[in-house]
């Protein structure tokens, strides 16, 4: 079984269409983008449901799942696009990055706005496999926040069926190196696609361009990871670092890999 997967921070696009960067306007560009790379999982950070709602008519292809971070469509999504004649959504949920994780909107570790994650259980129509996605948006400000949300994310994934392949992906909100990264691939449950991957292309970037620069900022903004376990193989993976018609579609780079199943591996 092989995937191809997207982490992509939308951007959240304003309710009215302005200032210099309007959804309007990115909307088309981002579709483009997404139609040139035809990922088969897509996860989303920062979109609204407006946004969210836009793409799903772009791209008719795929399912999708998410919650609004403050209940129902309020809020940013932390969504989980798949292509629906590939894969079906066996189970799915969400919870929120603080010590009351199942209720909505709730705060902790002196997070500065509710962060949550989703993560969803796919099967493979054809092979019948399934593997785990969960996608998550880490606190911007407080140290405490991202390494708190970290404990709790590795916690919810050990808890996931023994055996199962997973996917992490996300805006970390922080840099490779820091407590919070060496949290997650020193757990030995996970490990950075774009470091193990056979095929590499964006090092040395970072992924947050804030429209205007295109190295992402360099290493140290390599804050959008793809994290996987131990029973994947990372084929090739890759910061996205193109235009589309002259601009950046979002203010991130979206990264995208692809992955496979070990021969060897039997979970």
């Amino acid at each position: 079984m092989t995937i191809h997967i997207m982490s992509y921070n939308l951007r959240v696009g304003g309710s009215d269409g302005s200032g210099p960067h309007p959804w309007v306007k990115r909307r088309p560009l981002m579709k483009k983008l997404l139609e040139g790379y035809t990922p088969d999982v897509l996860c989303t950070q920062e979109g609204t449901y407006r946004q969210l709602a836009g793409l799903e008519e772009d791209l008719l292809d795929y399912d999708w799942i998410g919650l609004g971070r403050e209940g129902g469509s309020k809020g940013e999504f932390m969504a989980v696009f798949f292509r629906k004649n590939k894969f079906r959504a066996v189970e799915f949920d969400h919870f929120w990055l603080s010590e009351t994780p199942a209720e909505i909107g709730s705060l902790s570790w002196e997070s500065a706005c509710p962060r949550m994650a989703t993560w969803v259980l796919l099967e493979d129509r054809q092979s019948k496999k399934t593997f785990y996605v969960m996608n998550t948006h880490l606190d911007h400000i407080f140290v405490r926040a991202r390494e708190e949300g970290a404990a709790l994310l590795l916690h919810t994934l050990n808890g996931f069926e023994e055996g199962v392949p997973v996917i992490l992906t996300g805006d970390f909100n922080t840099h490779p190196g820091s407590r919070v990264y060496e949290r997650f691939t020193g757990s030995g449950v996970l490990s950075d696609s774009l470091r193990t991957a056979d095929a590499r292309k964006g090092i040395g970037l970072g992924t947050f361009n804030d429209f205007t620069d295109d190295q992402g900022g360099g290493e140290e903004r390599r804050i959008d990871w793809v994290l996987v376990s131990e029973s994947w193989n990372v084929d090739r993976a890759e910061i996205v670092d193109i235009r589309v018609d002259g601009r950046f579609p979002s203010d991130h780079f979206p990264l995208y890999a692809t992955i496979s199943l070990k021969k060897s591996w039997s979970g």
